[in-house]
């Protein structure tokens, strides 16, 4: 069974609770001629799978695969490190308890520091749905690629995730429009959830697929595809269209309403304007 990277296990309550990207250029200022750390886990196997991606993939800085009791004696300006962390949030708005909200989700993590087993400064959070080689590339992938967007973006301010998106749908979604949407009916409102009511509201290229060839597209590097991801943040939801090729975030919106589980039409009418 795959590992985790390394032992280090977070619970944080929501006030904790990091954005997803740091976008402020000047926390980046050492990081192209820094080192990346990546944090080991005690699975051999797993530790080789996670060096290839790096050995294939990183590109933005050096990076090192080192186990967690190294991060101490190695912190410094130029050093960056990156583990999976666990993240717990809990809600109760309201007295009907419509909004009441309780979950754990696990996040690839890339933080400045290491205080009393908690990370801190963190830069960058990719959610992972499952622990496997192929979510480790694309999570891997992701967070590569939010680096770069925070150095092509060159802001001098840390936006919130709203205002981030908004940076991302304005520069890329037109993108979204040229390749091919891969979808699967888990997860769609019941109108969209077929050929016939997906054409209704999206003009371009989709298919309906299955979660093993959204994988395959991942790990084919299947430039034309592009795919579906919700993700948790707080007491939301956001629905993300991530390129398969270097998992690229192209367009992200949050989800509305009392029941944010099912993806709606708006999403793909947003993309289709």
């Amino acid at each position: 069974m795959i590992q985790r990277l390394s032992l280090m296990l977070l619970l944080l309550s929501s006030y904790c609770y990091s954005q997803e990207v740091n976008t402020d250029i000047r926390e980046y200022a050492t990081f192209k001629e820094g080192t990346t750390y990546f944090i080991m886990s005690s699975d051999k196997k797993y530790n080789k799978i996670v060096n290839d991606i790096l050995v294939k993939y990183w590109k933005v800085n050096k990076f090192e695969m080192i186990p967690s009791k190294q991060i101490e004696k190695l912190k410094g300006e130029g050093s960056f490190f990156v583990d999976q962390v666990e993240y717990s949030f809990s809600r109760t708005a309201g007295t009907t308890g419509a909004l009441n909200m309780n979950y754990g989700v696990t996040k690839l993590a890339m933080f400045k520091d290491f205080k009393k087993n908690t990370p801190k400064d963190i830069l960058s959070l990719v959610q992972l749905d499952k622990i496997s080689p192929v979510e480790m590339l694309f999570s891997i992938q992701m967070m590569q690629s939010e680096i770069n967007f925070v150095f092509d973006l060159n802001k001098k301010k840390d936006l919130d995730l709203k205002d981030y998106l908004e940076e991302v749908n304005e520069k890329n979604k037109k993108r979204i429009q040229s390749k091919t949407l891969y979808v699967t009916r888990n997860g769609m409102k019941d109108d969209i959830d077929h050929e016939e009511g997906l054409k209704k509201v999206y003009d371009h290229k989709f298919i309906f697929t299955t979660r093993e060839n959204i994988e395959k597209a991942i790990e084919d590097q299947n430039e034309d595809a592009v795919f579906l991801k919700v993700i948790n943040y707080k007491n939301l939801k956001f629905v993300l269209f991530i390129a398969a090729k270097n998992s690229e975030l192209l367009y992200g919106r949050v989800m509305t309403g009392f029941n944010q589980a099912e993806i709606g039409p708006k999403f793909f009418k947003d993309v289709n304007e």
